[in-house]
């Protein structure tokens, strides 16, 4: 049986990666407005999202100078405004937080592929080592790491076996050309 210590000790990382966790969503009671409600009724987004912002001005001046508008469409300019002014202030914040997905996302595939190498590292040494003499206490682990290593799904080939020539067709003899 191998070891599997490595498996079942709790990671260092663990501890610092779920307080990070708390603190990104204690950052939701921040964000003025915030809110989680509607995300999956697109009438809620749809209609507005990409309006210029001279329209919304316009709007805004059409209700603020009409009062049969700012009782029908229940919303005053001010309101107009404010809302529109949040989304302009907030959309940077969108970005800087997609941003540091991405780099985040990014330092965990430099992490994973530096411990990829490594691993491969260990498993060409211990291959080597396992060949020689006193070498047989590695034997399992390289077997283990062998086993995990290959793709599952893909046979392997079934032999080396050389081509008969008797069942190979005779090619035809190469054309010649004709000198006119």
């Amino acid at each position: 049986m191998l070891p599997t210590k490595a498996l079942t000790a709790p990671s260092p990382h663990t501890d610092a990666a779920k307080a990070l966790i708390d603190k990104i969503r204690a950052l939701r009671e921040e964000i003025p407005r915030f809110t989680t409600t509607g995300m999956d009724d697109a009438r809620l987004t749809n209609g507005g999202v990409l309006l210029p912002e001279k329209f919304m001005e316009s709007a805004s001046v059409a209700v603020q100078n009409s009062v049969r508008l700012e009782q029908a469409g229940g919303a005053d300019a001010n309101t107009l405004r404010d809302a529109y002014a949040y989304a302009i202030a907030f959309d940077p914040v969108v970005e800087e937080l997609l941003a540091l997905a991405r780099f985040v996302a990014h330092s965990i595939r430099v992490q994973r592929g530096a411990a990829g190498v490594c691993a491969l590292d260990v498993y060409s040494l211990a291959k080597r080592l396992a060949r020689r003499e006193g070498g047989a206490e590695l034997r399992p682990f390289v077997d283990d790491m062998r086993r995990k290593l290959k793709k599952p799904g893909r046979p392997r080939k079934a032999s080396s076996d050389p081509v008969n020539p008797a069942t190979v067709p005779p090619s035809a003899p190469p054309e010649q050309k004709s000198n006119p």
